[in-house]
C-alpha cells in the first residue's frame, strides 16, 4: 500500500479516512493505495479519489497523477487552505474529472454527479 507521492501526513490520511467512511453518501470506504480511494456510494456507484498534499494543483500535477493512477476519477487537495489553478479545475471539467479541496469534495458528495459541483469563490 505504500504509494504516498505527495507526502501526505499519516494524520491527514487517517482523518480523510474517518470522514469518508462516516459521510453519509457513502455506503464503504477502502484505501486501495496510501492516499488512494475506493468509495461507494449509497445509490451504488463506485469511484476512486486521490488525496495529495499540493498548495496550489496546476493541471501538470494532474496529468503526472492521472498516468500514474489511471482508475482515479477524483483528485482532492489534503487540506482547506490548499487549492487548484482556474485551469486546472477546467481540465478536470473538459476531461471528466472532478478537482477539489476536501471540504468541496465533501460536499459534492450529495450531489448526484459530484463532478458536477463548483464552489464559486467568494
Amino acid at each position: 500500500m505504500q504509494d504516498n507521492t505527495w507526502d501526505v501526513p499519516y494524520s491527514t490520511i487517517c482523518f480523510v479516512e474517518r470522514a469518508l467512511c462516516g459521510h453519509t453518501k457513502i455506503a464503504r470506504c477502502v484505501r486501495t493505495k496510501d492516499t488512494v480511494f475506493r468509495i461507494e456510494l449509497m445509490n451504488e456507484k463506485t469511484i476512486h479519489m486521490l488525496l495529495v498534499h499540493e498548495y496550489n494543483l496546476s493541471v501538470a500535477t494532474i496529468q503526472w497523477a492521472q498516468a500514474k493512477f489511471p482508475e482515479v476519477d477524483y483528485i482532492v487537495t489534503s487540506m482547506d487552505w490548499f487549492g487548484y489553478t482556474k485551469d486546472a479545475k477546467q481540465y478536470g471539467k473538459n476531461n471528466d474529472l472532478g478537482i477539489f479541496t476536501f471540504r468541496e469534495f465533501m460536499g459534492a458528495l450529495h450531489r448526484k454527479n459530484p463532478k458536477t459541483y463548483f464552489k464559486k469563490d467568494k
